[in-house]
């Protein structure tokens, strides 16, 4: 039982055309190497997936001023009894101190959970401080999600390409703790480039629907043990796929051709006509983008484009984004769909308000020290020309659901502009860190758009220049979540929140923050898993490309 702790106060509850445009190309070298700083991130979350089940949290209760209720619990989607991270409610019909707090947050099929209420000061400076709790008393609230539709199979099937002569699968199995299962021989490999190699299986690793399988493979060799770790001793193998293939340390949910190219970064020089400035943009291409020319690809457009990427960094705080890391360490263990990402630079001059401009939607309500904003010119920008123009040169799939929009800072504020506004073109949208204090793109009295998936956060803590972020916007973005849990979004479903504790406004804590999102928008099981199909013969052969 979780009970109030000792010194904590209790609490009773109450029961447009294309226009013309310049471009120069240049090719920028591809991110070396494969660094899994990201990888932590994202393997300690489990990746939220349409199967998720809703789930109601309500109670009618009383508070005092600057106070909320929140829920926790002892699952990963109620942060495992966390109190810092604990999800709060929204109130409604509220009769003085007296409200029905509920929200909606998405939880696995088959799950059994505890959890209580829990009331919090909820000041933008503190959410950090673990003390700052009045636990729910008595016992612990207990439900569970429906078992939803069996799986076809029973567990997980991995293959793998290798040359040994002898191969085990070590697996992190939540009863028995770390497993060993022999896997079996199934056919050759690439034996043009490997005469030895043989693909290996193994099936019923763990469960199906499982979020996240830790592994690593070994062989045996005169009674000493060799493994294959991925690089990453401690860190291993770990993908939420239920079946995959994994060839040269990269994981796939389909069968990879026998060469993958890595990933690489495109630059263009953009020379709009609308009046905005000449700019660069950015165009990421992961993994094996040259051999799988069957396979079209979902898009991000990114804003501050000159921070995006690797060596790229700040000119205001020294630090970048690191993006096409993040996203090539995702995808590389099947945790982030191959994605394309663009990159869109602001304007290069450091003196000039164009960013801010630029950047802030062309709404009557906000406001900010811009003397005329360029929101307008800006979504032309995106539409009418880079969208177009990434559209004709590369293998994109076009349509909203595969492509989203997301930023930082004013970044962010654009973003949830342009997703919120634009729903023929974007259905997912990314805000980090956004100046929701100089107004919200998205109002109470606005129809839902429940096709969209949105991701906002926020740091918690003040840095130099925020103007009117206090805290990072918290408060702001948490008024925006709000918005759009009494519109019908559910958390972990098409709607998630996160607050970085202890961070503040800059690029190395939204690079820090960015595996969430990447997961959150482009999850592996927003497509087929085409692994469980048998390999075409063409694969076992040097020279031919695949068509995942």
């Amino acid at each position: 039982m979780h009970s109030g702790r000792p010194g904590n106060k209790r609490w009773t509850p109450n029961v447009s055309p294309c226009k013309t445009f310049v471009i120069r190309m240049v090719r920028m070298p591809g991110a070396a190497g494969l660094l899994c700083a990201a990888l932590l991130l994202a393997a300690t979350r489990p990746v939220p997936g349409a199967a998720y089940v809703p789930v109601t949290f309500q109670i009618t209760t009383n508070t005092i001023s600057s106070n909320s209720v929140f829920v926790v619990g002892d699952i990963p989607q109620l942060y495992n009894w966390g109190p810092t991270q604990a999800v709060k409610l929204v109130p409604t019909n509220c009769f003085g101190s007296n409200c029905t707090w509920s929200v909606q947050i998405g939880i696995p099929p088959g799950v059994s959970y505890q959890y209580k209420f829990i009331k919090r000061a909820d000041c933008g400076a503190c959410y950090s401080n673990p003390t700052n709790v009045s636990w729910e008393p008595g016992t612990n609230r207990t439900g569970s999600t429906p078992a939803g539709s069996p799986p076809p199979y029973t567990g997980k099937t991995v293959f793998y390409y290798s040359s040994w002569s002898n191969v085990w699968l070590t697996y992190s199995n939540p009863v028995a703790g770390f497993t060993n299962k022999a896997m079996v021989a199934v056919g050759p490999g690439r034996t043009n480039l490997f005469p030895k190699e043989k693909i290996w299986e193994v099936t019923g690793a763990n469960n199906a629907g499982d979020a996240n399988l830790h592994c690593l493979f070994y062989t045996v060799v005169a009674g000493t043990n060799l493994y294959d770790n991925a690089g990453m001793p401690g860190v291993d193998y770990q993908t939420p796929l239920d079946a995959f293939v994994v060839q040269d340390g990269q994981v796939y949910n389909y069968w990879p051709p026998p060469f993958v190219s890595s990933n690489r970064v495109d630059q263009f020089t953009l020379v709009p006509t609308n009046g905005l400035v000449t700019r660069q943009v950015y165009v990421y291409l992961p993994r094996g983008y040259n051999e799988n020319t069957n396979k079209r690809y979902p898009v991000l457009y990114m804003h501050d484009g000159q921070n995006l990427f690797l060596g790229m960094v700040s000119r205001l705080s020294g630090y970048g984004w690191g993006a096409d890391t993040t996203a090539s360490n995702l995808i590389r263990f099947g945790q982030m769909r191959e994605t394309i990402i663009v990159g869109v630079s602001c304007d290069p001059d450091p003196t000039s308000q164009r960013r801010l401009c630029e950047y802030s939607p062309p709404l009557p309500a906000c406001t900010n020290d811009c003397a005329s904003p360029l929101g307008a010119q800006y979504a032309s920008l995106l539409l009418d020309m880079v969208k177009p123009m990434v559209d004709a040169n590369y293998r994109t799939l076009t349509n909203a659901d595969n492509t989203g929009v997301m930023g930082s800072s004013m970044g962010g504020l654009i973003s949830t502009y342009l997703g919120w506004t634009y729903t023929n073109t974007f259905h997912k949208v990314g805000a980090m860190s956004s100046p929701y204090c100089d107004c919200y793109p998205i109002l109470a009295e606005d129809a839902a758009r429940p096709q969209l998936r949105i991701y906002l956060d926020s740091g918690d803590t003040n840095g130099p220049g925020n103007r009117c972020l206090t805290n990072d916007g918290l408060l702001s973005t948490m008024a925006e979540r709000d918005i759009l849990l009494n519109k019908g979004y559910v958390l972990n479903i098409n709607l998630d929140h996160t607050i970085g504790l202890k961070q503040t406004h800059s690029e190395f804590w939204w690079a820090k923050r960015l595996p969430r999102p990447f997961t959150f928008l482009f999850p592996t099981s927003d497509e087929p898993n085409k692994a469980f199909v048998q390999p075409p013969q063409h694969l076992r052969t040097i020279g031919t490309g695949a068509s995942p």
